[in-house]
């Protein structure tokens, strides 16, 4: 995201084009969901249930069509129809170091909340879901675990020693 949020990503890019790491940004932010959903170390209580939230969140299925669209060239099952516009604006201002591209979000039903949406403000969208999802799933089993043993998140060290 710093590259994606910078106002020359080019200062940082060495090379690549915005819209590659766009793409990159965009699959990434979707496949977060197999380390999630198929790492055990996560510690997830009920992994349904972190599944379903995923496949419910609708920024983080126009990113995937997004992610998938631009991996496979064509979707044959898309979750929202999103698709991203070409290169349609840029902002430069020199004195400032500005030198910003726009992608918009385009979406077969042109009164999505996401159709017309500028790309950055949909990944950052998905990020926050994401740190959402990861702060109330991950190790929750531990947290269940300490619920049921009277044990505080504050209390005294795991191992029964004092913090």
């Amino acid at each position: 995201m710093k590259i994606i949020e910078a106002d020359d990503p080019y200062k940082i890019l060495s090379g690549l084009l915005f819209y590659d790491v766009l793409i990159f940004t965009c699959q990434s932010m979707w496949h977060l969901k197999d380390w999630i959903l198929n790492d055990p170390r996560f510690g997830a209580k009920d992994i349904a249930v972190v599944k379903a939230e995923i496949h419910a969140s609708p920024c983080l299925l126009v990113c995937s069509d997004l992610a998938n669209g631009t991996k496979h060239l064509s979707l044959n099952c898309p979750k929202t129809g999103g698709t991203l516009s070409e290169h349609t604006g840029v902002h430069i201002d020199p004195a400032k170091g500005i030198f910003l591209e726009f992608y918009y979000i385009t979406c077969r039903d042109s009164s999505d909340k996401f159709h017309g949406m500028e790309v950055r403000a949909l990944l950052r969208q998905c990020r926050d879901t994401w740190a959402g999802i990861i702060n109330r799933y991950h190790l929750s089993v531990v947290d269940v675990g300490m619920a049921q043993q009277g044990v505080q998140a504050d209390g005294p060290a795991f191992d029964g020693s004092a913090a």
